[in-house]
């Protein structure tokens, strides 16, 4: 190994373009749970479902299951890691319409 090289890189950068890739699907699934986790953590709290449709979270649910299945067909860790814990996020806020809806 010569001076300048770095273990674990390829030559044409491809291993560079793998990582990058990764952190924006984990970064876009981060941010994708920031928006929904607050009405959760206010639903709990309060008890208060009313207001949330109950078919935006099954839908926001269904939406879920499809990019789960999607991201074991294109082999996408990212993928598949953050829309299985979206999808708890989701199924606990179904709970928690289903527990104290109208």
């Amino acid at each position: 190994m010569g001076p300048g090289q770095d273990v674990g890189r390829s030559k044409d950068g491809a291993g560079d373009l793998m990582l990058i890739q990764e952190l924006i699907g984990y970064l876009g699934g981060i941010f994708i749970m920031i928006s929904f986790v607050p009405q959760v953590i206010k639903s709990y709290r309060t008890k208060s479902v009313a207001d949330l449709s109950l078919w935006m979270i099954i839908a926001t649910l269904i939406g879920t299951v499809f990019w789960i299945i999607y991201g074991f067909l294109i082999d996408s860790k990212p993928v598949q890691i953050m829309n299985i814990i979206f999808g708890v996020v989701v199924l606990f806020q179904l709970y928690l319409k289903i527990r104290y809806g109208e």
